[in-house]
């Protein structure tokens, strides 16, 4: 079938997007795109909360920044190409195109911006991200637009974005 045209990848921030949350979650039964969330389940969500092992992690403006410049970096490095990144408190989106699989790129953003938050910003946690994350393949040129435009401008208030002024 040959190879797509980019991925839509998303991770989130360390214990902030928990099983049972009242903002909304997912499992492996609901995580097709366009199923409905499932609503939020008190005891579910702490018992998770209560099984973390260090506070959850939500990003200052500045450490946004330093996600954001991190995930630039490698694409420039590996040759792949940014189409649109959002990095937001809790999440980051990215529309990225390359010759790797989603998973690899999606592991590779989260090393080269925890050895950046290391190092600029002096954060000393175990954990910076959840252990997996969201990767969609995108085939037509269409669906890297729509996907570009959501991740950019359909997040509420703009955080650290790539392209500025999209």
């Amino acid at each position: 079938m040959g190879q797509p045209l980019a991925y839509f990848i998303t991770f989130s921030t360390y214990g902030t997007h928990l099983p049972g949350s009242d903002k909304g979650w997912v499992d492996k039964r609901h995580r097709i795109p366009g199923s409905p969330v499932l609503i939020g389940n008190e005891r579910m969500a702490g018992y998770w909360e209560a099984r973390l092992k260090e506070p959850a992690f939500v990003l200052k403006q500045s450490e946004r920044r330093v996600v954001l410049e991190a995930v630039l970096g490698v694409c420039v490095y590996k040759g792949w190409v940014a189409h649109g990144v959002h990095v937001r408190t809790n999440h980051i989106h990215a529309v990225v195109g390359g010759e790797a699989k989603p998973e690899r790129m999606m592991a590779v953003f989260k090393s080269y911006a925890t050895r950046g938050l290391r190092a600029n910003r002096g954060c000393q946690r175990e954990r910076f991200w959840t252990d997996h994350g969201s990767t969609r393949y995108l085939w037509k040129e269409v669906s890297v637009k729509a996907a570009v435009e959501y991740v950019l401008n359909g997040q509420g208030t703009k955080m650290e974005c790539f392209p500025d002024g999209a």
